[in-house]
């Protein structure tokens, strides 16, 4: 596979089409690389990544603002460094209680 170079301002945030007032773009995907994929994401204020599984890994690193995260059936708080690691068949989410948009970035192993 060959190497790729893109600057994430030349994508669009899309609507998330599962979750609340969360926005996405999507980095690379696992037709890319066949390993993973990545994306970038804004949860607005009020927003939230309902409570979910993946049959696979995700790893999100929180990189501005603040919110509620559900890890392993409790809530607990997640601000700018946090690093929540989902594995397959754990459930968890993500809502922004507070009042600036949440950035994260987001990593799925293998892809999705």
């Amino acid at each position: 596979m060959k190497s790729i170079l893109r600057n994430q301002n030349d994508i669009e945030f899309v609507k998330h089409p599962k979750h609340i007032e969360v926005y996405k773009k999507d980095l690379t995907n696992n037709e890319e690389n066949g390993r993973l994929s990545a994306h970038y994401l804004h949860i607005m204020p009020g927003g939230e990544i309902v409570p979910h599984t993946h049959e696979v890994l995700e790893v999100f690193y929180v990189m501005s603002g603040s919110g509620t995260a559900l890890v392993n059936g409790e809530r607990q708080r997640a601000a700018a460094g946090s690093i929540i690691v989902a594995n397959a068949g754990s459930e968890h989410g993500l809502i922004n209680d507070g009042t600036e948009i949440i950035e994260l970035y987001a990593v799925f192993s293998p892809g999705v």
